[in-house]
């Protein structure tokens, strides 16, 4: 594959990965509100891994022995566990507290946890200055958004709950694509993004199944926007967005595709604007630019000198083999270096 793209492939591919997923916390914020958060993202994954891998059996892209590897899907599960069940179930559970465009901003922190576990992780030393600022200013973000510190919009007890569950979704997901790095999966990129769907998508719904006495549900009171949101997550938000975000990674630099870790959340909150009557509050005026600047400062640490793609660094890489496994996840981010 050339390494240059045409330039409209890029632009609509861009274009997806920007506006689709800057656009799933608004979908789930529509789904949540009649379908319960666990069995809502259990659908999704389920339903978006399964056709996922469907589509690339079609294409001859699935081995046999990929998908009878039993550490093959017990790594799916793993990762699946920690990021899909754990970091969106959590993602999903808060926006029943607070709003889409809230939600956006605490998510955006997550590259943030990431460099602190990777360096736990490398054992490395003292971290760089840029390292510590980009820390202090994005938890000094998230704590302004939380309502410490002093001031008089102080959000409600309901409000700060949902914070502290979107932030644990973060740490969860930040967990998952470190310790993704290490597990075993099939070189086949998507392949190994759908097994990962499906298995995180059943652990959903058993634990879905556990809740149901304490979340009371009905198919029946579901409403069609309800239904609808449900398959543009599945369909626009883990299939199509993150296919054109793998495309991405093989045809141009890693630092231009992570700018979405920018775009997304302000994507979400002008939504929730327009559609939602969220109105942004004078704390995430304040404390979004906070943690969107602590992680343009984390991103030019990882960044720097790494200006080349994916297929360039690995030109044995095919349309069925990417790069090492290691370093991606499926989501709406997907790759262990990035925000979601």
């Amino acid at each position: 594959m050339s390494i240059r793209a045409p330039s409209i492939r890029l632009l609509v591919a861009f274009a997806a990965v920007y506006l689709i997923w800057g656009s799933t916390y608004f979908g789930m914020k529509v789904a949540v509100q009649t379908i319960p958060p666990i069995l809502l993202g259990g659908i999704r994954f389920t339903l978006a891994g399964a056709a996922l891998l469907a589509l690339q059996a079609a294409t001859g892209r699935v081995r046999a022995e990929w998908l009878t590897n039993a550490r093959f899907w017990g790594a799916a599960a793993l990762t699946g566990g920690l990021m899909l069940l754990g970091a969106n179930g959590l993602l999903a559970w808060s926006l029943r507290s607070i709003s889409s465009g809230t939600a956006a901003i605490v998510v955006a922190f997550t590259p943030v946890w990431l460099v602190l576990f990777d360096r736990i992780q490398r054992r490395q030393g003292a971290p760089p200055i840029r390292v510590i600022a980009g820390l202090a200013i994005g938890a000094l973000g998230v704590a302004l958004l939380a309502g410490v510190g002093p001031g008089s919009a102080k959000p409600s007890f309901e409000e700060s709950v949902g914070i502290a569950i979107v932030t644990g979704s973060t740490l969860c997901w930040a967990l998952g694509s470190i310790l993704g790095r290490r597990t075993p999966g099939p070189p086949a990129l998507l392949v190994g993004a759908s097994m990962q769907m499906i298995a995180g998508g059943a652990l959903m719904l058993l634990a879905s199944a556990a809740l149901a006495p304490w979340t009371p549900f009905s198919w029946s009171a579901v409403p069609w926007s309800g239904w609808i949101a449900v398959a543009y997550l599945a369909v626009a938000g883990s299939m199509l967005a993150y296919s054109a975000y793998v495309w991405l990674l093989r045809n141009t630099s890693a630092a231009r595709v992570a700018t979405y870790a920018y775009v997304n959340p302000l994507v979400a909150v002008l939504l929730g604007w327009l559609f939602l009557d969220e109105w942004p509050s004078t704390r995430l005026l304040v404390a979004g630019p906070l943690i969107l600047a602590a992680v343009v400062l984390l991103q030019s640490v990882r960044e720097r000198g790494a200006v080349r793609t994916v297929a360039h660094e690995h030109p044995e890489a095919t349309e069925a083999e990417s790069a090492p496994r290691a370093e991606l996840t499926p989501r709406s981010t997907s790759r262990a270096g990035d925000a979601r």
